[in-house]
């Protein structure tokens, strides 16, 4: 069964990625610095999107080779006309072997197992297909909260959303035990506790709402009323009409080596 990402790959998802990539470059390019690879032969981003994050690997640890995978052939287009010939990227499933590539020394995973339904499964191949002393690097959120009732409202049906596909929204507080059964030895594993403006946040969010509103099942589960006053409110708060404070974010950033 395929892994479903209900937060789309048309133009507007593209939009968001980039927002993403721009809010959390600080504690990404920080979790790259310090994972104790200098100049990796093979660097891989795992589910890399239109590819931003594959860039910041390799202007932070400059690799031999640097390549994004995903799942969306419209994301690969555009990494690819986006960041020209020094980075490759490739359409592919990361949960399932064999990879396009032999033996990467460095994996990147940012913002994906939260839509795995078996995030523990997708870190156990990642382990198999890895040079011995590689590292992984993972960025996940671990919890959302905010004193807006807006934006809680909108964590409460994302994580919905996200459990029908049988994924989880918090599931950065899952990851230690999911390594424990793979050929990762937990280097260090942090939680950071970051506030991020609401008014960005709200932004990144109404993206995510529109997009996720039209599929079917969100049709049928959820109030359209209640998603239309979520969206206006999601939208005064974006446009800063309204003050929504800060979102406490704690992420879990990992940092696994193969054994």
């Amino acid at each position: 069964m395929t892994d479903n990402y209900t937060f789309g790959d048309n133009d507007r998802a593209s939009e968001r990625l980039r927002r993403l990539a721009e809010l959390y470059e600080p504690e990404s390019r920080d979790l790259l610095a310090r994972c104790g690879a200098s100049a990796p032969w093979l660097a891989v981003d795992m589910g890399c999107g239109p590819g931003w994050s594959t860039r910041l690997i390799r202007d932070v640890l400059s690799p031999r080779r640097t390549v994004g995978l995903d799942a969306s052939e419209r994301y690969v287009a555009e990494a690819r006309c986006r960041h020209g010939s020094a980075l490759e990227f490739a359409v592919h499933d990361v949960t399932r072997a064999p990879f396009p590539f032999e033996a990467p020394d460095l994996l990147l995973c940012r913002f994906l197992l939260t839509h795995l339904r078996e995030p523990a499964a997708a870190l156990a191949t990642w382990g198999e297909i890895a040079a011995p002393g590689a590292r992984l690097l993972l960025h996940e959120t671990e919890s959302l909260a905010s004193d807006h009732p807006a934006l809680r409202r909108y964590y409460e049906l994302v994580a919905a959303l996200q459990a029908r596909h049988g994924q989880a929204l918090e599931v950065g507080a899952m990851l230690d035990g999911c390594l424990t059964t793979t050929a990762w030895r937990v280097a260090e594993s942090r939680r950071l506790p970051l506030e991020k403006p609401a008014a960005a946040m709200a932004g990144l969010h109404l993206a995510n709402l529109r997009t996720w509103r039209q599929a079917p099942h969100a049709r049928r589960a959820f109030d359209p009323g209640e998603l239309d006053r979520l969206d206006a409110s999601l939208e005064r708060i974006a446009s800063g009409e309204e003050a929504g404070g800060v979102v406490v974010n704690a992420v879990r950033q990992i940092v696994a080596v193969r054994r």
